[in-house]
């Protein structure tokens, strides 16, 4: 029961400090940040895996909650900013407990 509890509250305190993290880029819209943090909790609560992957000489990261094929296609102003992006998401994942795959 304990852990239970204890699990719960670290995945909403998880979940906050991802919507953060989207929050303070520029570069994603407050519909894009809803949509995924929804994405995250279901995947935390099933599947578990988040699937990312970097666009080699461009600026997009994508992102597919509990599955390959099912993704969010993020735009950033420069190579620079996504990459600073990125490592902090998938840090933030790894954190609250997803397993993340670099796979696209």
């Amino acid at each position: 029961m304990q852990e239970t509890k204890v699990r719960q509250e670290n995945k909403l305190v998880g979940c906050a400090v991802i919507r953060q993290l989207l929050q303070s880029s520029r570069d994603i819209s407050e519909q894009t940040v809803h949509r995924l943090v929804e994405l995250l909790e279901s995947t935390i609560d099933c599947q578990q895996e988040v699937f990312v992957g970097q666009v080699y000489d461009s600026c997009v990261y994508r992102i597919g909650c509990g599955n390959v094929y099912s993704e969010t296609k993020l735009k950033f102003a420069t190579p620079d900013v996504r990459n600073k992006f990125a490592s902090s998401f998938e840090a933030a994942c790894q954190e609250v407990g997803l397993r993340v795959h670099r796979s696209y």
